[in-house]
């Protein structure tokens, strides 16, 4: 029978190159922006990337732990709030620390692996396993619109755009309304279609 020490030399064997070699791990910082109510992550694919996972995990885990809706938008990953910089930094720290780095020997050289109903971080480097908890993306919530097709609205005309619509607003919400051609009237406007952040109406006799 074969010595233990032969058994771990022939499992070691079978266990795929590590890929980082010599250099150091380093994930970038996060290149954050601010688009409005969103927090824009500009260089998120290259994150991803660097921590060997996939993106649609990545944004799933930073929209459950800041408790707002997440998307890909490649290269880019948004958030839907307005979130500081170093928040976001020490969420994917915290990230690393759970789905990248090996518990044993600290290296970055894993990747998840999923078996049965559990997912395992499995390493490359020394080949140790522990079980995580996978976290589903949380997908953007689809906002809410202060009008609705069909609906009739009493709005003023605030201005006239190009095409000769009349422009008015509803809680922020940009409505064109065909047949309204002066500015400071009032009128009925019946809403023909929502578009965006944009709808469209015609004026009612």
């Amino acid at each position: 029978m074969e010595s233990y020490s032969v058994l771990l030399e022939r499992a070691r064997a079978k266990l795929p190159p590590v890929r980082t070699g010599g250099e150091r791990f380093q994930v970038p910082d996060a290149d954050v922006m601010t688009d409005g109510k969103n927090t824009v992550i500009r260089n998120f694919q290259e994150i991803a990337g660097v921590l060997r996972r996939d993106p649609a995990h990545v944004i799933g885990f930073l929209a459950r732990e800041f408790g707002c809706p997440g998307v890909l938008d490649l290269p880019r990953g948004v958030l839907k709030s307005r979130l500081a910089k170093e928040a976001i930094d020490l969420r994917i720290k915290e990230y690393t620390q759970k789905y990248v780095i090996c518990s044993e020997c600290k290296r970055p050289d894993t990747h998840l692996q999923k078996e049965a109903r559990f997912t395992l971080l499995v390493c490359e480097a020394c080949g140790a396993q522990r079980p995580v908890t996978m976290r589903r993306t949380v997908e953007p919530e689809k906002p809410k619109t202060p009008v609705v097709v069909g609906e009739v609205y009493r709005l003023t005309i605030e201005d006239v755009g190009r095409r000769g619509d009349g422009v008015a607003k509803k809680e922020g919400f940009v409505i064109f309304v065909s047949g309204a051609t002066q500015r400071g009237m009032t009128v009925n406007a019946k809403i023909t279609k929502v578009l965006g952040n944009n709808a469209y109406a015609i004026a009612q006799p």
